[in-house]
């Protein structure tokens, strides 16, 4: 019982501390400065082997160039993988654009 207990322990702080991104920048350096344009969950099944999904930058950016673009899986994520044995799995995506800067006149 104990050793069971230690596993569920160990398994419950993994699951907290769990987090894996994937970031494209136009720069090479990921910057975090400012809150995404976009940010959505977009759901995945079977360990992530079904599910594929497109996003539009230009809808979302317009004219404006795409500066660095996320997927993520947080804790959160993590938790729904293990509560449902892998059968759901999402991952979070998100989208800087470039800023506007204001003109001094």
């Amino acid at each position: 019982m104990k050793i069971a207990l230690k596993f569920l322990t160990i398994l419950l702080v993994a699951q907290l501390s769990a987090c894996a991104a994937i970031t494209i920048t136009d720069r090479g350096d990921p910057s975090f400065l400012y809150r995404p344009h976009y940010e959505q969950t977009k759901d995945f099944f079977f360990w992530g082997t079904v599910g594929e999904y497109r996003i539009n930058t230009q809808q979302i950016c317009g004219a404006r160039p795409v500066v660095q673009m996320q997927t993520k899986f947080d804790p959160s994520d993590f938790a729904w993988t293990i509560a449902t044995l892998g059968l759901y799995m999402p991952r979070t995506a998100k989208v800087w654009c470039e800023r506007k800067v204001k003109e001094e006149e």
